[in-house]
């Protein structure tokens, strides 16, 4: 909505309240919470890509196999959630090369080590792609290949061959990545990456990317792609990869998120306040590191879900899982974050889409799903702040101007209600309602797990 003539009226012509909630037959009034808005003016802004998403380079290693871009069904859910960015990564990211006409991969350090998992990506793979972006209206944001290196410097040689490919189709890109969590390769491959090396990779990527027509450099740059901002040593890493200049080069610092370790998530956690509030903190910890480094640029959350490896069989795909994925929306957009990548639209147990082994077309929507689709057709650009009063922080609610598609000076109010009772909810503010319209959402029967 134009926030100067919400100014103006101090008036809410429509009024778009949005409400999850895990009540159980039978459940009665439990007590009253206020929450309160300031529409005085907005905290932040979003944009329309706010939301993006995010799929595993592991599909490409299969030559988009499992993952039919053809699929008309694919197609239409896909283009249900435009527009947006299309993160391809993931671990699979630092083992995929391209293998173009005349682009032969020249040999690197990893490629002895690691070669049963070192994989090529066809001229015709990234073609097919490319269809697939253009007909639903998303944007692509490709993570290239960090470990692909020469005495320990990144080779950009294949990088370089996909770019020159993609000038030549005339693809058109959002933006690029350079590895996946590199902060973790000792951990997990081996390799001592320093973060002055990966410094001067991204460097290096800036200065080729410099060179290429806009519409293949894109406009955005993510990294270091940390894992949770929890531990000390991954907040040193973010922290000196943006002092050391990676600042200069980047466009959004950004860093991965997960609440949990799917192998030990319980039901309780997805609706655990504490767990839900542990991502403030990972976001507070990136937006000091932001201001102090990058000042003028938006921290991102690069890649996300509910819980890593996989997310939680019963958990992750489940109703419940719409409290964690709705809540770290509203409190991103209240936080000033920039974008937030959805881990992921197909495959895993927390995909958007269901999906059965082997088989490209789903039969079953999972909730998220409909969340992220409501999410982007009723929420506006525009961030309000609100406070509620319930002390033990399970009635949790955020606000935005509603969007493009609903009246003029329309305000939209979503959350959640993490008791198992009702709650009477009263809404404050400085405006006056003529209309409401009111989306209710509750588990089928109860049951939290239901799809």
């Amino acid at each position: 909505m134009s926030h100067d003539k919400k100014m103006e009226t101090r008036r809410i012509l429509s009024f778009c309240f949005v409400l999850f909630t895990c009540l159980l037959s039978g459940s009665v009034l439990s007590q009253l919470v206020n929450v309160q808005i300031d529409i005085s003016k907005p905290i932040s802004k979003i944009t329309k890509n706010f939301v993006g998403i995010a799929m595993n380079s592991s599909f490409v290693k299969e030559n988009w196999k499992y993952f039919d871009l053809k699929s008309v069904r694919i197609q239409t859910l896909a283009e249900g959630l435009a527009p947006a960015y299309f993160r391809i990564g993931g671990t699979d990211a630092d083992f995929v090369l391209f293998s173009g006409s005349g682009s032969k991969p020249t040999p690197g350090d990893n490629n002895e080590r690691f070669d049963p998992v070192n994989f090529t990506m066809s001229e015709a793979s990234w073609d097919t792609l490319h269809r697939f972006l253009h007909k639903v209206g998303w944007s692509l944001v490709f993570d290239l290949n960090s470990l692909y290196r020469t005495n320990g410097i990144w080779n950009s040689s294949n990088a370089e061959a996909l770019i020159r490919y993609s000038i030549l189709k005339n693809y058109t890109m959002a933006g690029w990545e350079l590895g996946n969590e590199p902060g973790e390769y000792l951990r997990k491959f081996g390799v001592n990456l320093t973060v002055q090396q990966l410094v001067q990779d991204y460097e290096k990527l800036h200065s080729i990317l410099s060179k290429a027509p806009p519409h293949v450099r894109g406009r955005i740059l993510i990294g270091p792609s940390t894992i949770p901002l929890v531990q000390p040593r991954v907040v040193k890493f973010f922290n000196e990869f943006l002092q050391l200049g990676g600042s200069k080069v980047v466009s959004s610092p950004n860093f991965h998120h997960y609440y949990l370790d799917a192998a030990a998530a319980s039901l309780q956690d997805f609706m655990d306040p504490d767990v839900l509030d542990g991502l403030q903190v990972e976001i507070n910890q990136g937006n000091e590191a932001t201001r102090k480094f990058a000042g003028g640029k938006q921290l991102w959350i690069g890649e996300t879900s509910s819980a890593w490896g996989g997310g939680a069989k019963g958990l992750s795909d489940g109703f419940v899982a719409a409290f964690m994925w709705l809540d770290k929306l509203g409190l991103a957009a209240r936080s000033g974050v920039g974008g937030v990548i959805r881990q992921t639209f197909y495959g895993a147990n927390y995909g958007l889409v269901d999906h059965v082994t082997k088989e490209p077309n789903p039969t079953t929507d999972c909730p998220d799903y409909w969340l992220t689709y409501m999410y982007k057709k009723l929420v506006g650009e525009y961030v309000f702040q609100t406070v509620s009063s319930d002390p033990h922080r399970k009635v949790r609610f955020y606000a935005h101007c509603a969007g493009e598609g609903l009246p003029p000076g329309s305000l939209i109010l979503y959350g959640m209600n993490l008791y198992s009772s009702n709650v009477t909810l009263k809404v404050k503010g400085q405006f006056n309602t003529t209309e409401m319209k009111v989306y209710l959402m509750t588990s089928s029967d109860g049951n939290l797990r239901s799809k």
